[in-house]
């Protein structure tokens, strides 16, 4: 913490790397103020680290400080080699003291005999943390908003941002914002320090965030997303985020969690490549639809994807598409994408397109699609490499399959990676659900109240 502390200077407005970096150079001032905000995020997780009631927990947020130092990094990959470089000099330290802290915490971190029973522990309705918030009624006007947004003008505010504003730092209690049916046109951002918000809308296709910045415009990755989300504890229900930017203008996310312990409920993520960036920490999605081309479901999230519909859009002309991208770039860290109990099929204008289930973003890329329905437009390959040349990354990772159905799970010939598991055991497959992958022993989704299924 003292090392980025100390780094954060060089990368201000009026830093050393800022003094690089020319005026018109749209994408290198994108990934400097990325910078800025990625920085001061990953001491935020090491803090949480310290303080954390679970060794798992401990170990997630240590491993969620070094991708998001990683993502810092990343930015200036399509910068001048000389500024890449010196970006990369000035983290690699740090980079490094924090492999050694994931190396000595998970060390310490006992084995999965202590998860969840998943016999013995089942949601319920309501729960200590939220007794008189009963945050799951059928009919959203009976929840008890603190603030309500509405472009009428029936709210107390008319945008999602002024809204976000009211809520109270570091809270540990439940704060809860209702957004009104209609199409909001605002780039959206939930702070770090904002903890334990509650978002809902009237339901999908109703409640409309949206905006458009893309990669093409000149912004990095990180920086389009229309809704983002740091504070951890956050809970999205009943709500489209949507990123209008189109195939054309390549990445444009349509939100980004960052969020330790963030649930998203009936939720639905619109966009074309790289639509939904779980970045980093433990995430959980229930009954949402995703949709994109090009790595749209992608970050270095412990994530897992349960009862969702995955609709694969037709990208630009050439293009072949791929759901997953998964960042790993730490063996020891428990992360990765999981997608459950799902659907994947095709929009009506698909043709003629190769769609694989994914492609290796870093070395530890893990990812498992289990009991899903994929239909055929699935490629039987399965998966395809980052880099047409880059061979070793394809046996470092872990793709693997377990009791999907339809056309597009048949897996006799998925690729021959040294990394592909075509089909796991049950006991393997355990090891990817709610209850052994992102809840341990601690089951903090409990007192979210959304539905969830521990097990196989």
């Amino acid at each position: 913490m003292q090392e980025i502390a100390s780094s954060i200077s060089y990368f201000s407005e009026k830093g050393e790397l800022s003094s690089i970096i020319d005026a018109d150079n749209k994408l290198g001032l994108s990934a400097l103020k990325c910078c800025q905000e990625l920085l001061p995020l990953a001491m935020d997780n090491l803090n949480r680290s310290l303080t954390s009631d679970d060794e798992g927990g401990a170990l997630s947020s240590t491993c969620a400080a070094g991708t998001t130092l990683q993502t810092c990094v990343d930015g200036f990959a399509d910068q001048p080699r000389v500024m890449f470089e010196a970006v990369h000099k000035k983290l690699e330290y740090i980079i490094d003291l924090n492999r050694v802290a994931i190396k000595m915490m998970a060390s310490t971190i006992t084995s999965d005999d202590d998860v969840l029973n998943p016999e013995d522990e089942y949601p319920g309705w309501v729960s200590d943390g939220d007794r008189d918030r009963f945050l799951l009624q059928a009919d959203s006007r009976m929840i008890r908003a603190d603030v309500v947004v509405a472009k009428d003008g029936s709210g107390k505010y008319r945008t999602v941002s002024e809204a976000v504003k009211d809520a109270p730092r570091y809270s540990k209690t439940r704060f809860v914002i209702y957004v009104k049916s209609g199409v909001y046109v605002e780039k959206v951002k939930i702070d770090s320090d904002r903890w334990n918000v509650m978002m809902f809308g009237d339901g999908i296709d109703k409640t409309i965030i949206s905006y458009n910045l893309s990669h093409g415009a000149g912004f990095q990755t990180y920086e389009t997303a229309t809704f983002t989300v740091q504070g951890q504890g956050f809970i999205a229900r009943d709500m489209t985020f949507t990123n209008t930017a189109g195939a054309i203008n390549q990445q444009a996310v349509a939100l980004v969690s960052h969020s330790e312990r963030s649930v998203f409920y009936r939720c639905s993520f619109n966009g074309y490549q790289d639509t939904l960036y779980a970045h980093v920490n433990r995430q959980f999605y229930r009954e949402c639809q995703i949709s994109g081309t090009i790595d749209f479901i992608f970050g270095d999230a412990a994530m897992v994807i349960q009862r969702s519909s995955i609709l694969v859009r037709k990208p630009l002309p050439g293009q072949q598409n791929a759901i997953t991208a998964q960042g790993k770039i730490d063996r020891l860290c428990r992360t990765g994408i999981v997608v459950q109990s799902s659907t994947i099929r095709a929009s009506q204008d698909l043709r003629g397109v190769s769609t694989f289930l994914g492609r290796p973003w870093k070395p530890y890329a893990t990812v498992v699609f289990m009991q899903n329905n994929m239909s055929r437009l699935i490629d039987l390959k399965g998966w395809f490499p980052w880099k047409a040349a880059e061979s070793t990354r394809n046996d470092t990772v872990f793709l693997a399959e377990y009791s999907n159905r339809g056309p597009g799970a048949r897996t006799r010939d998925r690729v021959k990676w040294k990394g592909v598991r075509k089909n796991l055991s049950y006991a393997e497959a355990t090891g990817f659900t709610v209850a052994s992958f992102i809840l341990q022993r601690n089951n903090w989704l409990l007192p979210t109240q959304v539905p969830y299924d521990l097990a196989l």
